[in-house]
């Protein structure tokens, strides 16, 4: 939901308040009894105690277990008490008749422990509608962090290879009703709402900044960035405080990473640290650009490398999560691009620095299939100004892995004046395309190499189906300057029958000599 849509929903929740209290107010308190009773009339008897518990103020919500039900439930999950079934079988098919050879994997739940879950989980999203924060945080943070022991059910046809299976394990199998995500983002907003409701103020803003950086590590709010608590109505500085942790942590966590894996093979401590770390710098970095003010591009009077280090730590988050939770970092990078586009005298910056940003693109060839893509390739074009820097520039795309980025190079080769790498690319790259072809048929032909221009005309007419007009308009007159009435004639004849040829301009082609 957008930020307008969620205001005008907020407008509308308020006119109905009003109404009800309106209501009550002109309600004697025999009609108001009258109402409570016919709501009791109507419920299920396995939901009259926990109306009555209403009633009583024990409970906020009907559904939701009481905190003492939840904490047995914890209790019984930690002891092993309630456990999850791991099930596993070799199919050769699937269920719709496809041969398959695999196995299928799940995870059985024989305590109904995720019906339970389900109704904390929700409980606690109206908790938070309710303002009742503090609640919904300790109950959030409890239950978030359980780890179920894992069993093997009777049935299996293998173990399990793990022994624990935790909440967040559980969202991402859709055993819960509620999304990960959304979890995630009311735990934080449940912690925040405290804050937020004073406590932070009365005692350690620190400790509410480690605190919503603590869950915002979570693996429940994987997705989840800083900029979601903005307008929560914090204490000035947590922000400050958040980016000051997260800073410290991250120069610790490098140090310690390089002392405890320098010169070992990849292994899976080596990649869970780098994600911790990963992590760390990507909610610093959202901190950076989206919560504190000034960001990093209102201090952008730096020079075209701070600017680019700053693109390229947000480009290297894109790229490796490309999910929908990225577009903080690509609009981030557009208008970081878009500042460097505004001012004057970028291609005055020294051309190392600028071959450097160049380089910079060409090696990472996931930016051509990211949303920022147009903002670089407009930058590319503004950091050569020298038919030799773009000579230059060809060289780098020349030798990078992307196909796109060497049919740039080509390009800038023929324009520049070294057709002959123009010329070699092309060969490579004619694939079944009569365009392309005519393309190169037309280079030869301007650069008088009538031999070349023919031989791919003719490999044009053999092996392609479309566009073929060119080919034939080369072929035509090649062979009417030369003489050759027999091939003119069988060419002519060809080029009447083949449906990749347009006729009519291969005639007016002959004709007028154009």
């Amino acid at each position: 939901m957008s930020g307008k849509e969620n205001g005008q929903l907020l407008k509308e929740n308020e006119v109905f308040f009003k109404r009800v209290e309106e209501r009550l107010k002109e309600m004697t308190e025999a009609q108001k009894d009258e109402w409570i009773l016919t709501q009791a009339r109507l419920l299920m008897q396995e939901e009259q105690e926990d109306f009555l518990k209403t009633l009583s103020g024990r409970k906020k919500l009907r559904y939701m277990p009481e905190e003492e039900e939840i904490e047995e439930f914890c209790r019984k999950v930690e002891d092993g008490e309630i456990v999850l079934e791991y099930e596993t079988h070799y199919y050769e098919f699937d269920d719709d008749g496809r041969y398959m050879d695999d196995w299928k994997i799940w995870h059985n739940d024989p305590d109904g422990a995720m019906l339970f879950l389900d109704r904390v989980f929700m409980g606690c999203h109206e908790l938070l509608r309710l303002g009742e924060h503090e609640t919904a945080a300790g109950v959030l943070d409890r239950v978030c962090r359980l780890e179920f022991q894992i069993v093997e059910a009777e049935d299996s046809e293998d173990g399990p290879e793990e022994d624990v299976f935790s909440i967040v394990d559980a969202a991402k199998e859709g055993m819960l009703s509620m999304k990960r995500k959304d979890i995630g983002l009311d735990w934080l907003i449940a912690e925040a709402g405290c804050a937020g409701a004073g406590r932070a103020a009365a005692g350690d803003i620190r400790h509410t900044a480690r605190r919503l950086k603590e869950i915002l590590e979570h693996e429940m709010c994987e997705g989840i960035n800083p900029e979601a608590l903005l307008g929560k109505g914090f204490p000035e500085g947590i922000f400050s405080e958040m980016s000051t942790l997260l800073e410290k942590e991250i120069a610790e966590g490098r140090a310690e990473f390089d002392r405890r894996f320098s010169g070992q093979d990849y292994s899976r401590e080596m990649h869970m640290a780098q994600e911790t770390l990963r992590r760390k710098r990507e909610l610093a970095s959202n901190i950076r650009y989206r919560c504190m003010q000034p960001s990093p591009l209102q201090q952008t009077e730096g020079g075209l490398a701070d600017i680019w280090e700053q693109v390229g730590e947000l480009a290297d988050q894109v790229a490796y999560r490309r999910s929908s939770n990225d577009k903080w970092q690509t609009e981030e990078i557009v208008k970081l691009c878009r500042s460097l586009l505004d001012r004057d005298g970028l291609g005055q910056e020294d051309w190392k620095l600028r071959k450097q940003v160049l380089a910079d693109m060409a090696a990472h060839g996931y930016y051509s299939s990211l949303d920022f893509y147009e903002a670089f390739s407009a930058l590319s074009e503004r950091l050569c100004t020298k038919p030799e820097e773009y000579l230059e520039y060809a060289e780098i795309l020349e030798k990078s892995n992307s196909s796109d980025n060497r049919r740039k190079a080509a390009y800038l080769y023929l324009q520049y004046g070294k057709g002959d790498k123009y010329a070699a690319w092309r060969e490579q790259n004619l694939w079944k395309s009569g365009k392309e072809y005519g393309e190169l048929i037309a280079y030869y032909e301007e650069h008088g190499r009538t031999d070349d221009a023919r031989r791919v005309a003719e490999q044009c007419l053999k092996n392609c189906r479309d566009d073929l007009t060119d080919a034939f308009i080369f072929l035509l007159r090649d062979a009417r300057k030369n003489n050759e009435t027999e091939k003119y004639q069988k060419l002519y004849a060809s080029a009447k029958r083949r449906k990749g040829a347009d006729f009519t301009r291969i005639y007016l082609a002959l004709e007028t000599g154009r």
